[in-house]
């Protein structure tokens, strides 16, 4: 073989292995690097709160009569400023749409439908949803028959 050919081939491999390398270093960073993305998990809809402010559990159906409806879920990954923004329909009218600050950067929070003259809920199909930044994280759909 030249000498030529022995040094081409040479450079063609190092190359290569720095390359392999390269790769290897930029998915390892990419995997270590946490997701900057607000998760929402956890999400719990029910008319029942008990005394440690826990929901009793996630239904889609509530009976006429019902005065509110909460909403918990859990958080994480916020980061400073993060926001959430929470979206109350019946049908599809906005009947209430509140943004609301997250100040850790994971937890838990409670929310409430509730008519402000304390009359029940109206019967019919209802939504919520939550967003941050404009992007859709949760949605959620329940009945009060």
């Amino acid at each position: 073989m030249s000498k030529r050919r022995k040094s081409f081939l040479l450079i063609v491999i190092l190359f290569a292995t720095v390359l392999l390398l390269l790769s290897f270093w930029v998915i390892r960073q990419n995997s270590n690097k946490p997701s900057e993305v607000l998760m929402i998990h956890n999400v719990v809809v029910s008319t029942e709160l008990d005394d440690k402010l826990r929901l009793t559990g996630t239904v889609s159906r509530f009976p006429h009569g019902s005065r509110q409806v909460f909403l918990r879920f859990d958080y994480s990954k916020a980061i400073d400023d993060s926001k959430v923004k929470i979206l109350w329909f019946l049908g599809e009218k906005l009947v209430q749409a509140d943004t609301y600050k997250l100040f850790a950067s994971s937890g838990s929070k409670v929310y409430c439908l509730v008519r402000e003259n304390g009359q029940p809920l109206p019967r019919g199909p209802y939504s919520l949803g939550i967003l941050s930044n404009s992007e859709r994280l949760f949605d959620f759909r329940f009945e009060i028959y």
